[in-house]
């Protein structure tokens, strides 16, 4: 038995299992592949409104069993919940994750211990120090961020081998560790790839004249730059470009991004949407041209590879994991963070261009066929089933 910790939230009422899509489907993928019993261990989801694309699915009706805990938010679980995780922890044969002390249990334990991490030491930081302002409340919470990483490295180095999410946690993890696994998660599968015929038919209407489609999608919150987007389309539009900007998503700047463009008046050109399913998402990603990231921190991020499956050109800021991806990639511009104006600048220069976006669009997807779902998903597989061989 595999016991998989997740920090991605999951609620059982009725019988009924309401969690994320992603996640349930990976899940899925590890049930069908593993000769194993999956229990995944998530906290309970509190506000629907923390998962962007939920599903519900029947628990008799899983392929993979979950157990809901009652933690805090540093995902401690409560005493009686303790108690059955601990249990879980001891009764496995292998524990893929970490959270709600699962880690610490199976070192004092001996059993194997395979963490899979996503944010490197600057990302934890930037994640603690955004929502606070003044130096001093700033500086104590990097001095934690950095106490907590001097932790986990110790946990890390005894680890059976670590799962890397991204080349920045990487580049991080290999330098803790000697094996090491790099993937790219996504939920792009090989036939969820933008068709050839739907591909060339788009690529051509743009170099006829069409005007170009930009798109982003994820989360509205200054994390993830969403706000810059918005700032990025109106400065294109006071430079007379014509297109079209839309944004999928959910979070704290919604209201934000929406009044900026009401300000300016340019709800012709920039619609700041509501969360759609990834199906629908894909499909109208599809019928884009450009993706606009502005993504501050050195997150992982699925999001560039999604959008290199679209076949889209990508525009993003220079954090280590779209920097990296270019640099493997080649499928878009990479602009210094924070500055709206610079990506604007670079943006309506490759607007003007059908013919890059054309070579981009054409690198995206030819990198996504190479990394999608099945190739990366097989990867994690192929190193979990060799790991329980090795028990």
């Amino acid at each position: 038995m595999i016991i998989h910790p997740s920090f991605s939230p999951s609620r059982i009422r009725d019988g009924v299992l309401r969690i994320d899509r992603k996640f349930h489907d990976g899940m899925g993928v590890y049930a069908r592949e593993l000769d194993t019993d999956i229990v995944v261990v998530t906290p309970e989801l509190e506000d629907d409104a923390t998962l962007m694309d939920a599903v519900e699915v029947r628990v008799d009706d899983l392929a993979y069993r979950v157990e809901v805990v009652r933690a805090d938010g540093n995902h401690r679980p409560d005493p009686v919940d303790a108690e059955r995780v601990t249990q879980l922890v001891d009764d496995c044969a292998l524990l893929y994750g970490t959270g709600f002390g699962t880690e610490d249990r199976a070192l004092a334990t001996g059993k194997p211990f395979i963490p899979v991490v996503e944010y490197n030491l600057r990302t934890q930081i930037e994640v603690v120090r955004l929502p606070v302002s003044g130096r001093v409340r700033r500086a104590v919470r990097t001095a934690k961020a950095v106490v907590r990483f001097a932790g986990e490295v110790r946990r890390l180095r005894r680890a059976h081998s670590i799962h890397c999410n991204g080349y920045p946690i990487y580049e991080q993890s290999r330098r803790i560790h000697d094996r090491c696994l790099l993937y790219l998660d996504s939920r792009m599968a090989a036939d969820m790839v933008v068709p050839e015929v739907r591909f060339e038919a788009r690529l051509e209407s743009l170099a006829k004249g069409r005007a170009p489609r930009l798109v982003y999608s994820g989360r509205y919150e200054p994390m993830k730059g969403a706000l810059d987007v918005v700032e990025t389309g109106l400065l294109l539009r006071k430079q007379g470009l014509e297109f079209e900007l839309d944004l999928y998503g959910k979070g704290s700047q919604a209201d934000a991004m929406r009044e900026r463009v009401a300000s300016e008046g340019a709800e012709d050109a920039i619609r700041v949407n509501d969360a759609i399913p990834y199906p629908e998402l894909v499909e109208r990603s599809h019928e884009s041209d450009v993706f606009v990231c502005c993504h501050v921190q050195d997150d992982p991020s699925c999001t560039y590879l999604e959008a290199s499956g679209s076949g889209l050109a990508i525009t993003g800021y220079d954090n280590r994991m779209w920097r990296h991806f270019a640099e493997h990639a080649e499928n878009g511009l990479v602009m210094p963070t924070g500055r709206p104006s610079a990506l604007a600048s670079a943006l309506a220069g490759l607007l003007r261009s059908p013919a890059s976006i054309e070579t981009f669009a054409r690198r995206s997807r030819a990198f996504a066929l190479e990394h999608c779902f099945e190739r990366e998903f097989a990867k994690r597989i192929d190193a979990l089933e060799a790991a329980l061989a090795s028990i």
